[in-house]
């Protein structure tokens, strides 16, 4: 309990210090691949390439253990891919080191493939889009492996379902 409180205050602050930067908007709204040829390691340190996972519509969630506002949107991500179960993939990429993302994925209860960023991060953030280096960024990709939005900041779950209904409509 004490955790959870930690958390939510944590977010509170972050909220206030940083607004900007914890409650952002959709970056933009883009159309063409940026996954070929991006290849992270999952937590059992098999390689997974991004461009492979293609094939629905999927949300990139890049996250690390020491970011409050992923703390807090996480168990909603969570919550949606339970809700949404085989209609979108979900992928989690943990900017973290292993044993910091495992303690992330145990603390929110995440259920969905996590990669990870690996010694260089910052090479990933740029590889995917993050060219501010901020947390959490999303991506929601179409089928096809075409971004279709990137959203800098926290994401609420609402939001995020709508924009997926969206894409798995067609609408993007």
């Amino acid at each position: 309990m004490n955790k959870r409180i930690f958390k939510i205050w944590a977010s509170v602050i972050f909220v206030f210090l940083m607004p900007e930067m914890a409650y952002a908007a959709p970056v933009v709204t883009i159309s063409h691949p940026v996954l070929a040829g991006i290849s992270l390691p999952d937590l059992s340190g098999g390689l997974v390439n991004l461009s492979h996972l293609e094939g629905k519509v999927m949300v990139i969630n890049l996250w690390a253990n020491w970011c409050p506002v992923c703390h807090h949107e996480a168990p909603d991500f969570a919550r949606l891919h339970r809700k949404l179960g085989s209609k979108v993939r979900f992928v989690g990429i943990a900017l973290d080191g292993k044993k910091s993302a495992q303690k992330f994925i145990h603390d929110e209860h995440l259920n969905y493939l996590t990669l990870l960023a690996g010694s260089h991060p910052g090479k990933v953030l740029s590889a995917i889009g993050d060219r501010n280096g901020m947390l959490p960024y999303t991506l929601i990709v179409a089928p096809d492996g075409h971004v279709v939005q990137r959203h800098l900041g926290f994401y609420p779950a609402r939001q995020l379902s709508i924009e997926l209904k969206r894409v798995m409509q067609g609408r993007h």
